[in-house]
């Protein structure tokens, strides 16, 4: 997207009229553009523009929703305050948010006292669960898209449906017969859901912020991207999070794990192994979709690597 100074201006008028631009900059990360927008203002302050592709054409309205959701864990979430899918100023949908201050937990993760924000994410990790859902699905902009009562219905078919997608999109067809086995030997354990909750399904290093308070301690300051938020499993949710975040940092499971804290449940060990499993699955096929070649042994994340010791 080529932005200026006057169509940032006039983008910010949206808002409020009141309210003039004084620059703008590119945000790091993500898959959208993230604009961030000073303003002139006796105190300063900021917005950030968030750009949103065509397709999925709701998502702009999904993470507006969700955002809502999660107005308790205020101020570590951001207020989506104008959404414009009018295509009059941008051709692209867009929404201005408030600015959290922070970097990405990337940006920490050489630091001594990184293991205190992990725990820290595994405390905010449970907060997010905090939130009861109506029924288990993939949330859309109007809500739970196809909501089912159980989570044995709606994780079967979800395992179903990422099996299809491995074979289809060339995965290794006597790995996928025996990680498909090893699936449904476990699907008893789907029946020991404590009910649906709000997932975010992107909890890791990059989607979490932090900064260091003026004694020094570092500490989360904010949390983002609602884009892939669904209603399941609180440990379907826990398990994406150990599993992302450990793919970056493997001392993050740990200390993750342990600010999570105690979940009831007969077997989370093996709960968290089910729900892995999925979940490297659906990455694999996500990257192989994107054209990588993550059929490789030591492909992207080195996913058929681990998803073979899964079938030791």
């Amino acid at each position: 997207m080529e932005l200026d100074t006057d169509i940032v201006q006039r983008l910010v008028r949206r808002l409020d009229a009141a309210l003039d631009a004084s620059g703008f900059a590119r945000l790091e990360g993500g898959s959208t553009e993230v604009y961030k927008i000073d303003l002139k203002k006796p105190d300063g302050g900021a917005l950030v523009l968030k750009i949103y592709p065509d397709e999925p054409e709701w998502s702009l309205s999904k993470e507006a929703l969700v955002a809502g959701w999660l107005e308790n864990l205020a101020p570590l979430v951001p207020r989506w305050l104008h959404l414009d899918e009018s295509r009059t100023l941008l051709p692209l949908r867009y929404a201005l948010l408030t600015l959290l201050p922070g970097r990405s937990l990337r940006h920490w993760m050489a630091e001594p006292d990184i293991e205190q924000a992990y725990r820290q994410m595994g405390a905010l990790l449970r907060r997010i669960h905090a939130i009861p859902m109506p029924a288990y699905g993939y949330v859309r902009a109007h809500g739970i898209d196809k909501p089912l009562s159980t989570n044995a219905e709606y994780m079967t078919a979800a395992f179903e449906d990422v099996f299809r997608r491995f074979r289809d999109l060339g995965g290794d067809a006597d790995l996928g017969n025996r990680l498909q086995q090893l699936a449904s030997g476990s699907f008893v354990l789907l029946d020991e859901s404590d009910g649906p909750v709000l997932c975010h399904d992107d909890f890791h290093q990059g989607n979490v912020l932090a900064i260091r308070d003026d004694a020094g301690r570092l500490g989360l300051s904010g949390c983002l991207d609602f884009g892939n938020a669904r209603a399941a499993d609180n440990l379907f949710d826990l398990a994406k999070a150990l599993f992302c975040s450990a793919h970056e940092d493997p001392r993050s499971y740990r200390p993750i794990l342990d600010g999570y804290g105690a979940v009831d449940h007969p077997d989370p060990e093996r709960a968290l192994w089910l729900y892995t499993l999925f979940h490297r699955t659906s990455m694999w096929c996500w990257l192989t979709k994107l054209g990588l070649n993550a059929t490789a042994e030591n492909g992207p994340g080195g996913l058929i690597r681990d998803l073979r010791q899964m079938t030791a």
